[in-house]
């Protein structure tokens, strides 16, 4: 078959290309493709194509993620996805190597209820990111995105007397500049951000009036850099932030930040690795209502090989989250999360993990405790089809009682990919 005068063939001659046991052993359980188990894809002179379908089944036990009262249902999740790829990180891309590279995904996720049709919805994103080697020692990088979201049910930025959950359209997009002199280098960052929130109607049929969180975020960062050691590289970052909100008055939200942060990437073997940094960060806002936070600022990922069968992650944060949720000022959030992925064959990996969260209402007495569990299988049928089960558990536990609660999903997912 021809397309736009280029041939379309399969990228199956690939496929057998087997990595030594040993590299293998050196890849993260959760990211290893076994060779007779990878898509195939359909490739367009450098460019390919990977197409994927899931289909799945899911019970909520709390569909309004409410206190008492729950109510709980099933429903079902289709999701089409598209990922397109050109350069770095397609097969045989290392035999003609391109110094541009990019990377499309488009997916959507649609979702039907059996008895609450008020949560029905479709999610949809496309984002694209490239790279480009300029020369051997400078390189730039971008991300751009558009998706079409709705809040969660149970999210703090949710209203809980919202009839549905609320539609929102996030645009994104960042660009890296990365400069090394041997040992030595600098990477500069700028991105934007760009929310807009849609009405919806309370559960009595009044509009409730969402435009007041759209908003606009501007974020830039410095990161100086040295590599002191092989395998480690010592680093600091001071990142400058502009937040820009619709709301007026008394519910202004505007503000101004920073971060101050220094830290280490490092690699100990090649079995452990991550980065930790930490620092001091600031936010200030145009409401004189609302006082300043300030504080610790850190962050924190690891990535052990433990075995060559487990993978073990674990990652830390502290920030200043958003100020969108209505009738509350800044959110102080801290996070702590780890993840065990266990090999128990070379086409079923089984995964568990939990993090806890806590959202420090600043200028409110609420403070919410996030936990959450989860464990799950995925097992590969062949290149083209996999099936997958996953249970999650969810708590809310808040200061203020109206906001706690408690919530199982279990879910059966099949996938079909080519």
């Amino acid at each position: 078959m021809l397309l736009f005068g280029t041939a379309v063939t399969s990228t199956a001659g690939f496929a057998d290309e087997a990595l030594p046991d040993y590299e293998m052993s050196r890849i993260p359980v959760g990211e290893r493709v076994h060779p007779g188990y990878e898509p195939i894809g359909y490739r367009v002179g450098g460019v390919f194509f990977y197409p994927r379908l899931l289909a799945g089944m899911r019970f909520d036990s709390n569909v309004f993620a409410t206190p008492t009262n729950a109510q709980s249902d099933i429903y079902f999740v289709l999701s089409p996805q598209l990922t397109v790829k050109y350069g770095r990180g397609t097969p045989g891309a290392e035999l003609n190597p391109s110094r541009f590279s990019y990377q499309i995904d488009l997916g959507a996720d649609i979702y039907r209820f059996r008895k609450f049709d008020s949560e029905n919805r479709v999610d949809a994103r496309g984002r694209i990111t490239t790279n480009w080697d300029i020369a051997p020692d400078l390189q730039f990088d971008t991300a751009f995105e558009a998706a079409r979201r709705h809040e969660e049910r149970g999210d703090s930025s949710q209203p809980q007397n919202a009839a549905k959950p609320v539609p929102y359209n996030d645009l994104r997009g960042e660009a890296t500049l990365t400069k090394t002199w041997g040992r030595f280098g600098v990477a500069l960052n700028a991105g934007v951000r760009n929310l807009t929130y849609e009405d919806v109607d309370t559960f009595g049929g009044a509009v409730l009036d969402q435009t007041q969180r759209d908003g606009t975020i501007v974020s830039t960062y410095i990161k100086p850099f040295y590599e002191f050691s092989p395998g480690y590289r010592a680093f600091a970052r001071l990142r400058g932030n502009w937040r820009e909100y619709a709301a007026t008055g008394t519910q202004n939200r505007n503000s101004d930040g920073y971060e101050a942060r220094g830290g280490v990437e490092f690699a100990l073997t090649p079995l452990i690795s991550g980065s930790v940094e930490a620092g001091y960060m600031s936010q200030t806002y145009e409401n004189p209502l609302i006082l300043p936070v300030d504080g610790l600022s850190l962050k924190g990922e690891l990535l052990w090989l433990a075995t060559a069968l487990i993978t073990v992650r674990a990652n830390a944060e502290r920030a200043v989250a958003e100020t969108i949720t209505p009738g509350f000022g800044p959110r102080l959030d801290t996070l702590f999360g780890g993840q065990i992925e266990y090999e128990l064959l070379r086409n079923v990996i089984v995964k568990a993990g939990g993090s806890f969260k806590q959202e420090d209402f600043q200028d409110s007495p609420r403070k919410d405790d996030v936990t959450r569990w989860s464990a799950g299988i995925d097992y590969t049928l062949n290149r083209h089809l996999s099936i997958g089960g996953r249970y999650d558990f969810v708590s809310r536990e808040s200061t203020i009682p109206t906001y706690s609660f408690d919530k199982h999903v279990v879910m059966f997912n099949v996938t079909a990919q080519y």
